[in-house]
């Protein structure tokens, strides 16, 4: 008499879920190298330096805007002046910095948060805490220069006034400016136009310390 094979409904179910089981695990290892060969085949956006000026650490790197370079260079010509004109320098450092705090487009992720230089050393990690937390906290990655995200690019700064202060900072009064700008950009996006910055004078350096 013949014998009839008869497999175990249990052994056949799991052999079915094992082959299933590795097909999804052999598709995920595959789409993981072929996005990782995507990736590393990519080349990374990275800042290179253009220009310093070194005694005050500004620095021109090549992908600051058109806009930013042309402040870059006013700001030069102000600080080499043998006599430096405190109000022209606290102008221009607020067309800088707002021309670098709101053009996103050119940040390569969410922590690479613009006017940094600008801001007094004591207060620099709260700014960018802050700024994380709120104007760059929907940036996207853009490591791979990839990114299709809309964001802003400031297109001029305009100064309404620079005025000659008292400001006290950490219980010590400072020569200050209170500079009050306006700002377009090459694209409405509806993003803050408008603001007042003040600026403390500390061993002839302009910082900023606050904003509003």
């Amino acid at each position: 008499m013949k014998k009839v094979l008869k497999l175990n409904k249990n052994k056949v179910f799991y052999i079915i879920m094992g082959v299933l089981l590795f097909s999804v695990v052999a598709a995920t290892g595959v789409k993981l190298f072929i996005d990782f060969r995507g990736n590393d085949e990519k080349e990374v956006v990275t800042k290179k330096k253009l220009d310093s000026l070194d005694v005050y650490g500004y620095t021109l790197d090549d992908l600051d805007t058109d806009t930013y370079k042309k402040y870059f260079n006013e700001l030069r010509e102000v600080l080499n002046k043998d006599d430096i004109d405190y109000k022209e320098y606290a102008s221009v450092l607020t067309k800088l910095f707002v021309t670098d705090f709101y053009t996103l487009d050119n940040k390569i992720t969410s922590s690479d948060i613009g006017g940094e230089e600008f801001v007094h050393s004591d207060v620099v990690d709260n700014f960018k805490l802050n700024a994380g937390d709120t104007m760059y906290n929907h940036v996207k990655n853009n490591v791979y220069g990839d990114r299709t995200q809309e964001l802003p690019e400031v297109n001029s700064v305009s100064i309404e006034s620079t005025e000659e202060v008292k400001y006290t900072y950490n219980k010590k009064e400072y020569e200050a400016y209170k500079v009050t700008a306006s700002w377009d950009y090459v694209k409405d996006l509806g993003y803050e136009k408008n603001g007042v910055f003040y600026l403390i004078k500390d061993n002839n350096k302009l910082n900023i310390v606050e904003t509003n």
